[in-house]
């Protein structure tokens, strides 16, 4: 009869190296100043429906400090701010003044509606750049999945006024200078992208992305979803910008004709390879510190003084 002592020791050193993928929790506090529910816009005449965010900074320090600008996914239908506590706090600890705004979803208002939050959200960072120790000429967007759509469109739409949409605090910038996009598409039109809202949108549980459209299929308005694209909108305001892909997650496909652009444009890109990981990676431990580092590697050299 073996041991228990040596079935322990088998047991430990069977799964001692098997991988940690178990979802990161809020709970990386320390040095961090977390506040919460600041109210950035209203988005309705009566100013009654009011979006509010979360604000993760480093708990010393002068500043200023860089700002991020952070959207969680969900297919532009689920999901809340707190989904990237953990992320925002750990970036905090690194440096950086996070924002989480929420935005509205889908089912209470399509695009550009989600847009118009997040440059609202910018533009609110600016606005109380003094109170949080932000410096206004250094702030990124950043995201995952749909949330990373919309940090990409952020950066992609740069100088665009008619994204700006009716927010508050229209007299400062809503510019990025940095962005950070974990697989989001950038472009809803490939054929790929396309046959798979049509497929879905037959279905019982319909598509993310028609949602997103206000109902609409990419064969009856075509022009909506070429606007609703980062792509269409790359330019020479657009900045550098990180891409991260799970190596299981269908990597690079997304960006390739946004790089394309990119690199007519000489706009600076970079890309990061999850390995072995699926989508969303940057929630489970496994992938999170890397994801953090990334991100931070990334920033430290776009977002320099």
């Amino acid at each position: 009869m073996i041991p228990f002592l040596l079935l322990l020791l088998v047991f430990q050193s069977v799964h001692a190296d098997k991988p940690d993928r178990t979802k990161v929790r809020p709970e990386m506090t320390e040095g961090v100043r977390q506040e919460g529910s600041f109210i950035f816009t209203y988005v309705d005449e009566k100013r009654r429906r009011r979006l509010t965010l979360d604000v993760y900074r480093p708990a010393e320090g002068e500043g200023p400090f860089p700002a991020i600008v952070m959207f969680f996914g969900g297919g532009w239908q689920n999901g809340r701010p707190a989904l990237f506590a953990p992320l925002a706090q750990a970036l905090a600890q690194r440096g950086y003044v996070c924002i989480v705004p929420e935005y509205r979803l889908s089912g209470e208002a399509p695009f550009p509606a989600a847009v118009h939050d997040g440059k609202a959200a910018i533009r609110w960072a600016r606005q109380n750049a003094k109170r949080f120790k932000i410096d206004p000429e250094r702030i990124a967007s950043m995201g995952g999945s749909a949330g990373g759509h919309l940090a990409g469109f952020m950066a992609a739409s740069n100088g665009i006024q008619r994204f700006e949409g009716k927010g508050d605090h229209r007299s400062k910038s809503s510019d990025v200078q940095a962005a950070i996009v974990m697989c989001g598409p950038m472009n809803l039109l490939t054929k790929e992208r396309i046959e798979q809202t049509e497929t879905a949108a037959k279905s019982a549980a319909g598509s993310p992305v028609a949602d997103f459209m206000g109902g609409a299929l990419p064969s009856e308005s075509e022009t909506i979803y070429r606007e609703a694209s980062p792509l269409t909108h790359v330019s020479r305001r657009t900045p550098p910008m990180l891409f991260i892909d799970g190596e299981r997650d269908r990597p690079r496909l997304r960006y390739t004709e946004f790089w394309e652009k990119m690199d007519e444009l000489h706009i600076p890109h970079e890309f990061v390879l999850m390995p072995d990981a699926p989508h969303p990676f940057w929630v489970m431990r496994e992938w999170f510190d890397p994801t953090v580092d990334a991100a931070d590697r990334f920033l430290q050299t776009h977002l320099s003084k």
